[in-house]
């Protein structure tokens, strides 16, 4: 008579039967006796039976003649003993054809740990015996001398029912620093060996393959270390457990070596670009202070002379065209101040140096808005920036660049840029209504001029960010860290210092 408890159970998770009933597995659950009293629609169908015809011993009639005691015996021992089973035997088909079974059973206990009867999960490998059987019978003798002479490493690691090795060879020595032989002895030499940064991507019972593949430093027993890149895949047996990893390993050393160098390489042309960004920046500054200190004096001087001399003159006779000639020095003296001040202003606007990076900004957008008729509206959420002078120089120039893009590209006719400072972090937002920048556009090895803002925001350490949509128009996002503008506090207490 099958267990109370065991039919409570069934009846009261029908959710249970319907999860089984609704997957190809074949499951069978046996009661404390051996009797069947559920076979999963997956069986039932490979069997070409009916649950009821399955109750009981019912189950054992689909079972080869020559196997269905040894079968029964199997089961009722494991059943007997509380234990796991795994029992190959041959079965009949619903076509009435013959077919090899693999059944693994486990035994099954409440919460409370009240014995309910065993599970078994059932597959179909017929064609796996049939490969065996047919493959040549040096096969595994040349599978292994392939490895054993390839530059990989092959390996398969067992957890269950043991801990240990099934095979590991080829380039064992030259990847690991050790040799075969002390990984069979110690299976677990992997975490002694590999570099401790490391030891989270092992692969271990408890995360087989969170990482398929993952790139291991070995640290040989002389110092030296190796990169190897492994390639991983779990093994689970029939009932769904964890019982090995098998993996190939390379080594990658040179490709990682030859990587770095790279990475260093790139960063030493970022920093050149950066240091020649700094350069034509304090050469600009230098260019602007001349020529207003000194082209600018000079025609102003020049300007003050002629009018004194036009006034010296009025008290001597003067011929109309001499006035006149008088009168068109002092207009080109004009309009070479203001081309002066023009040229020293876009070299290096004196209102970046003087009242800071918003309002340079903002005086800026006025001059594209005089230039062009581009609306440009400017918030920030300070009006004096902890930003350093290299910081904010670099801001305005990708501002710059921003507007250029916008003017020759976007066909916009607003532009709204935000400002905003927070205590460890700078982000300027600039926000057209244009037509809205393509990927294609985006990605273009070949615009230099987003090319140039995305230098100059990672030699800031920050993140430059541009998006678009179709007619919804293009945003443009930096974002960089504050770094204190020591160097300009420095300077100024020196100069209270010396007052």
């Amino acid at each position: 008579m099958t267990d109370p408890a065991l039919q409570a159970f069934l009846a009261e998770n029908g959710l249970f039967q319907s999860l089984i009933d609704q997957s190809p597995l074949m499951v069978i659950v046996f009661d404390g006796d051996g009797q069947c009293v559920f076979s999963s629609r997956g069986r039932l169908a490979f069997r070409g039976r009916t649950m009821e015809q399955d109750r009981g011993s019912g189950w054992l009639e689909t079972v080869h003649p020559d196997d269905k005691s040894s079968t029964a015996a199997r089961v009722l021992d494991a059943i007997q003993h509380r234990s796991a089973f795994i029992i190959e035997h041959r079965a009949f088909r619903a076509d009435g054809v013959c077919r090899r079974i693999s059944s693994q059973g486990l035994p099954w206990f409440t919460p409370t740990n009240q014995y309910l009867g065993h599970i078994a999960i059932s597959v179909d490998i017929t064609g796996q015996r049939e490969v065996d059987a047919a493959a040549p019978a040096d096969e595994p003798r040349s599978l292994r001398r392939l490895i054993e002479n390839a530059h990989d490493m092959v390996y398969r690691r067992r957890f269950f029912p043991t801990n240990s090795f099934d095979y590991i060879g080829g380039a064992v020595l030259p990847i690991t620093g050790r040799t075969a032989a002390e990984f069979y002895a110690r299976p677990g030499l992997s975490t002694e060996c590999v570099h401790p940064d490391d030891l989270h991507l092992v692969a271990t019972a408890e995360s087989p393959a969170q990482v398929p593949t993952a790139i291991l430093r070995w640290i040989h027993p002389d110092g030296r270390i190796v990169h190897a890149e492994h390639r991983r895949v779990p093994v689970y047996d029939d009932a769904g457990q964890l019982i090995a990893i098998e993996g190939i390993a390379r080594d990658v050393t040179e490709f990682v070596e030859a990587e770095r160098r790279l990475r260093e390489s790139e960063e030493q042309l970022r920093q050149l670009a950066g240091r020649m960004h700094d350069a034509r920046e304090a050469e600009r500054t230098q260019v602007a202070r001349e020529l207003h200190d000194e082209l600018g004096q000079t025609l102003t001087a020049l300007k003050l002379d002629i009018s004194r001399m036009m006034q010296a003159l009025k008290r001597e006779q003067m011929t109309p065209s001499l006035v006149d000639r008088l009168q068109s020095l002092i207009g080109l003296s004009d309009i070479g101040l203001a081309t002066v001040k023009r040229i020293a202003t876009t070299l290096r606007p004196p209102t970046l140096d003087h009242l800071g990076l918003a309002e340079a900004i903002h005086w800026e957008s006025l001059t594209f808005k005089a230039r062009t008729g581009l609306r440009c509206h400017v918030r920030t959420n300070k009006s004096r920036s902890a930003l350093s002078s290299e910081q904010q120089t670099a801001l305005f120039r990708i501002f710059q660049e921003a507007m250029t893009n916008i003017v020759r590209h976007a066909h916009a006719s607003a532009v709204q840029v935000t400002l905003t400072e927070r205590a460890e972090r700078f982000e300027m937002s600039i926000r057209d209504n244009g037509r809205g920048i393509t990927e294609s556009e985006r990605d273009n090895p070949n615009a230099l001029g987003l090319l140039g803002m995305r230098e100059r925001t990672a030699l800031m350490g920050g993140l430059f960010k541009i998006s678009g949509r179709k007619g919804k128009g293009t945003v443009v996002s930096i974002e960089v860290p504050v770094a204190p503008r020591v160097a300009e506090v420095q300077s100024g207490q020196k100069a209270k210092v010396a007052r």
